[in-house]
């Protein structure tokens, strides 16, 4: 079978405007290796190549990390069938959807690019140890194109050298035997790149040690669920997630929301974010980057103004909105006196926004307003927020955001669920992850912020349009900052929270409640309101859990850390039960008034066990005939 030689990104680094097609049976351009891979840097501009076949659109960019996973029980699309030309309706999942096609097409891309620099790897003198630096990365790429294919299709063509002319028909190997080379590439990737750190060289968008052991360890967890459930790579995930986690150069940052707030500002955080996908404007990994749709399709509705200078604004479409399974998963305050009662959980109010932005011009002056969500099913994913990127990003819609592909978070998890479930099951080191990951959730890793704030005097005279301003003091802390919530009767009835506290490694954090202050109304009588802290064990998990209860409280916490970072279908897939899953979600979605997304309904209607894969492309079936389609399509 012949790829369409991607060389035409001549010396590598135009690839979003090159490759269109793929897997096909004529040439339409030659080239020759015999007059390339002659330098080192010749070797350099090859693995940029395939570096940059990782952020365009239809890889990273936009399609893998939206187009057939945002129809979940943690998102779904608001758009209806016959505005959806993206696969985001499974019912809209067919042979010959142009994203399909694009699905299988890239990964093949760069597979091509990778096999063809494997190759030839070999022909120059240089250092051999940045030979095996070269090499390594693209072994690891051409691995994980192939993870990214055999967790869309299933069984798929094995590809490990640059195809002739002549070989247009090649079938499709096992998935174990997919697997299998995998594991051989990251393995020899990972001898390759010892010594290799994303700490050592700053940034975190090219392939290091850990990232490959990391990658390693999601392997074996995949491999061990379904399809293939061979069980005893469970002690393969710990094997590698240890080595990631002994190597001590990965650590939660301190503030979840911090690390999608540093992916728009371009700041690498090399000890969160294991391995990211580089996009334009990030500093200094891989070269060949391009622009990316992160925070637009999936994040909080706002419209780009262009009156004037643009301070505020930035444009997302927010075709995807929150689940209310998703928001009703995180733990509450349970005396709290909001309509949606106070979340122990930060993440809750980061990743389910109950805003969208709108704008104004007033006297030249450009301002924003955020407008309130009132439906639980209307909620914004708000994980990916577009407003902190750069202004001159904002100004021309050209967004440089990286991809975060394995966040320690993630490693954490894929050891508990590894622990949880091996033959040998460590129930006990499997709690002790999933709280490392809660801890940070909720705030306290290094002190105690504020839990709540209870009203105890309404007063009387208040706005609901104009709240009275709440001052936060004392306490031993800093940071936090509340809204006073006013029925129509001019009592105040709430106080929401929109900061718990600095949170921060050295803080300061609360050591005893602080003062609330509620402005006084310009008649009628001041409310009063009182503060508590957390005690620092909110996010502990009971003790005495089984493993099926423990295994629970996994799937459910991966839901709340990972959301919209395109691992939920996958997720339900590889636990084996997905159709009932969404089927049960549906029930769930029916009884709980999701009449606020009629259309976010209809995409999990129809439901079936063909949607656990994709479709193999008709153009592929067409030339390659020994291609077979997946069951039921």
């Amino acid at each position: 079978m012949k790829y369409l030689y991607s060389f035409i990104l001549v010396l590598l680094i135009s690839i979003t405007t090159s490759c269109q097609k793929y897997l096909d049976t004529e040439p339409n351009d030659f080239y020759s290796t015999v007059n390339y891979y002659e330098t080192p840097a010749q070797l350099q501009s090859a693995l940029n190549a395939v570096y940059g076949t990782m952020m365009i659109p239809r890889m990273f960019g936009q399609v893998l990390n939206f187009n057939f996973t945002s129809t979940t029980d943690e998102m779904i699309p608001n758009r209806s069938i016959t505005q959806d030309n993206r696969g985001m309706h499974y019912s809209n999942w067919t042979a010959g959807h142009a994203y399909v096609a694009t699905t299988w097409a890239y990964p093949y891309v760069a597979i091509n690019l990778a096999n063809n620099l494997i190759d030839n790897i070999n022909k120059p003198t240089m250092d051999e140890t940045q030979r095996g630096y070269i090499k390594g990365q693209a072994l690891f790429l051409r691995a994980y194109c192939y993870f990214i294919l055999t967790t869309n299709f299933g069984e798929v063509p094995l590809i490990l050298h640059s195809p002739g002319i002549n070989d247009v028909n090649i079938a499709s190997s096992s998935q174990v035997a997919i697997y299998q080379q995998m594991e051989a590439d990251f393995k020899e990737a990972e001898t390759l790149l010892a010594g290799r750190t994303a700490a050592s060289l700053g940034y975190n968008d090219v392939v290091t040690i850990t990232a490959v052991q990391a990658m390693l360890a999601k392997l074996y967890l995949y491999w061990a669920g379904y399809p293939i459930k061979d069980t005893s790579k469970y002690d393969n995930v710990v094997t590698y997630a240890d080595k990631v986690v002994n190597s001590g150069l990965h650590a939660l940052n301190v503030d979840y929301r911090q690390v999608f707030i540093n992916i728009f500002q371009d700041k690498y955080d090399v000890k969160e974010n294991i391995l990211e996908w580089g996009a334009q404007g990030a500093a200094a990994g891989a070269t060949t980057k391009s622009s990316s749709d992160i925070g637009s399709t999936i994040g909080i509705t706002s419209t780009l103004s262009t009156n004037v200078t643009p301070l505020y604004s930035y444009s997302a479409v927010g075709w995807i909105w929150a689940t209310r399974k998703l928001f009703d998963s995180y733990e509450t305050v349970p005396t709290s006196q909001l309509t949606w009662k106070t979340s122990l959980d930060l993440r809750r109010d980061w990743n389910c926004a109950d805003f969208s932005y709108s704008y104004s011009i007033v006297n030249g002056t450009e301002f924003r307003t955020a407008t309130p969500v009132t439906n639980l099913w209307q909620l914004r994913c708000g994980k990916f927020r577009r407003e902190y990127a750069p202004q001159e990003q904002r100004n021309n819609g050209y967004y440089g955001t990286n991809w975060p592909a394995i966040r320690y978070a993630d490693l954490l998890l894929m050891r508990a669920e590894a622990n949880i479930l091996k033959a040998s099951p460590n129930l006990t080191a499997a709690k002790e992850d999933i709280e490392m990951v809660r801890q940070r959730a909720y705030g306290t890793k290094y002190g105690n912020i504020l839990k709540d704030i209870t009203v105890t005097l309404g007063g009387s005279g208040y706005s609901a349009t104009t709240p009275p301003a709440v001052t936060i003091t004392g306490g031993g802390g800093s940071g936090a900052t509340a809204t006073a919530v006013v029925s129509t009767a001019g009592v105040v009835t709430g106080i929401r929270l929109t900061s718990k506290g600095t949170i921060t490694t050295s803080g300061p954090y609360y050591t005893s409640a602080p003062t609330i202050t509620i402005a006084a109304p310009t008649t009628g009588t001041r409310a009063t309101a009182t503060a508590t802290i957390t005690n620092g064990t909110e996010y502990l998990l009971a003790s005495g859990l089984t493993q099926s209860g423990l295994f629970d409280i996994l799937k459910a916490e991966r839901m709340r850390e990972m959301c919209y970072e395109a691992s939920r279908r996958y997720d339900l897939v590889r636990w084996g039960n997905f159709v009932n899953d969404m089927i049960d979600f549906r029930t769930y979605a029916s009884a709980n008034g999701i009449s606020g997304n009629t259309y976010g309904l209809s995409t999990i209607t129809g439901i079936e066990s063909k949607h656990l894969l994709l479709p193999k492309p008709t153009y592929e079936l067409n030339i390659n005939k020994l291609l077979k389609q997946n069951p039921g399509y």
